[in-house]
Parts: structure tokens; C-alpha cells; sequence
């Protein structure tokens, strides 16, 4: 009889531990046949007849569009979205490793991203508060103000509302002439901008617990900058949706970092009123 040496029983237990891993990071994400027949049978509409194939899939309301046609059972019945569509994500600029279910090589990670993704195009589709239109998603909060940013699934970055698309547009262009390299567009210089209705030099607003109508000289754009949190895009997406339709804690960070901002900038002019000595000699 054969002995089995350390290396392969080690081998064969992270093996085993892998698989085990992979059994159990499946959630109760499902996917119906690739032939839609499922929802003809079930009294709804082939996801074929609802998808438009031909048409810029990365846009915000085609994009999540797509997850609506595989989940009319959960929104006829009110319930979580847990379908994943069958191929057409491959036609979009989604993480490739994440267009098809493979429960042989699927990590727990990619399980989870999914989930986010899910959980994302039901509150974009669904919620009466967000609307879409071309790659802008638009956000009415709670408490009556307006948030907008264009939704960048290419990038994986969110942006100020109405330039991807012609950021995009100069990338394209700029691809098709010799060398493009020499006349690529700058990186997209809009990115984790997020417009807000209240306009520049903004007050926060009455209701805002601590700062409500305080005002300072350095809220003085009319878009936030908020860069993605921990996490996937997807899931950052969400939590940065949860925000504006909260339409609270939202001014409150806004507001801490303007008086984080001016903090600073009155304690250069205290410590070093003619210039930095490191950093602005010249003006000394």
C-alpha cells in the first residue's frame, strides 16, 4: 500500500476545504434556463422580448434593465431579487469573471458581488424615488432634495451627471485614429462628483441635527466629492444611493469636511501667513 507523503495531504485537504467553500458560498441565487421558457411557462415574458440587445447596454436603465427581465417573478410578488440573468451580461462592461454562473470555480467573492449587484438593480428599478436616464441615475431624497451622478459601469466610478457619455465619446473617437495613444483623452476628470440641488455656497439645511443652517465660504460647489467606500462598486453604489434618499447624514459629512477644509486653511494662514517655508518660498 502506498504512502501518501505531507504535501499531498495537505494538498488534498485544501482542496477539499476549497470545494467545501465553494458549496456553501452559493446563495440562493439561481439561474432559469438559458431558453427563457421558464417564464413563458410561468405566465411571463421571454426575457428576449424585453432586452434590447442592439442597444448601449451600459447605460444605467438598459443595464438594470437587463436584471428586471429576470426577476418579473419578484417584482410581481413584491420579494428579493435573486435571479441572475442568463448571458447578456457579457454584452455589457460588467467584470467579466462575473457575466456567467460557474459554481465549479466561483469564489465566495464573486457570490457576494453578485448579491450586491442583485440587491442594486432592485433599488434603481424599483424604488419611486430613483430614476434613470441615459447613464445619469437621479435621487430624490426623503427630505425633498435632488442628488444626481452618472452611473460609469465602464470604469467602475460614479460621475457628475451628463459627462460619461461624452467623456466616453472622446475615448471612442480618439481610438479609431493611428497611434491613439497620442490623443486618449485625459483620465475621466469628473469622477466621485455627486450633484446636489442645493447649489453653490450652499447652507446645511435646517433639519440636519448639530450644523442645521450653518453656513461656511467653502461649500462653495454645487456636487459633493465622495469617493467609493470599502467594498465593491456595486455595493458602494448602494450604500451611496442609501445616502441621498436618506437625505440626511449626507450633508452632515459634506458639511464636516467644508469645515475640515476651512480649519486648515486658517491655521496655513495663522502658522505661515507669507507662504509655507517648504512649499511656497517663491512668495516669501
Amino acid at each position: 500500500m502506498l504512502k501518501r507523503n505531507k504535501g499531498e495531504i495537505h494538498m488534498n485537504k485544501e482542496n477539499k476545504q476549497t470545494s467545501e467553500k465553494r458549496t456553501h458560498a452559493k446563495p440562493s441565487t439561481f439561474v432559469v434556463e438559458g431558453d427563457g421558457d421558464w417564464f413563458i411557462q410561468n405566465g411571463y415574458e421571454h426575457p428576449n422580448d424585453i432586452i434590447d440587445h442592439d442597444a448601449n447596454l451600459d447605460d444605467a436603465e438598459a443595464f438594470f434593465g437587463i436584471f428586471a427581465a429576470y426577476n418579473q417573478h419578484n417584482i410581481a410578488n413584491g420579494t428579493k431579487w435573486d435571479t441572475w440573468p442568463s448571458w447578456e451580461l457579457c454584452l455589457t462592461s460588467m467584470d467579466i469573471g462575473l457575466h456567467f454562473l460557474m459554481p465549479k470555480i466561483d469564489t465566495h467573492e464573486d457570490w457576494v458581488q453578485r448579491e450586491h449587484w442583485l440587491a442594486l438593480a432592485q433599488i434603481v428599478h424599483i424604488h419611486p424615488s430613483v430614476s434613470m436616464d441615459g447613464y445619469t441615475i437621479t435621487i430624490q431624497g426623503q427630505n425633498g432634495h435632488v442628488f444626481a451622478f452618472d452611473f460609469c459601469l465602464e470604469i467602475e466610478k460614479w460621475g457628475a451627471p451628463g459627462t460619461f457619455a461624452e467623456h466616453k465619446a472622446k475615448r471612442m473617437a480618439a481610438a479609431k485614429k493611428p497611434k491613439s495613444w497620442m490623443w486618449a483623452p485625459p483620465a475621466y476628470l469628473y469622477s466621485n462628483n455627486v450633484a446636489h440641488s442645493l447649489g453653490e455656497y450652499w447652507s446645511c439645511p435646517d433639519y440636519v441635527s448639530k450644523y442645521g443652517g450653518e453656513s461656511t465660504l467653502y461649500t462653495h460647489d454645487n456636487f459633493f466629492c465622495i469617493d467609493h467606500l470599502e467594498g465593491s462598486f456595486a455595493s458602494s453604489a448602494l450604500s451611496l444611493i442609501q445616502l441621498c434618499l436618506e437625505d440626511n447624514h449626507i450633508w452632515i459629512m459634506q458639511y464636516e469636511e467644508a469645515l475640515n477644509m476651512q480649519a486648515y486653511v486658517e491655521e496655513m494662514e495663522r502658522e505661515w501667513p507669507g507662504g509655507r517655508p517648504d512649499q511656497d518660498w517663491e512668495y516669501q
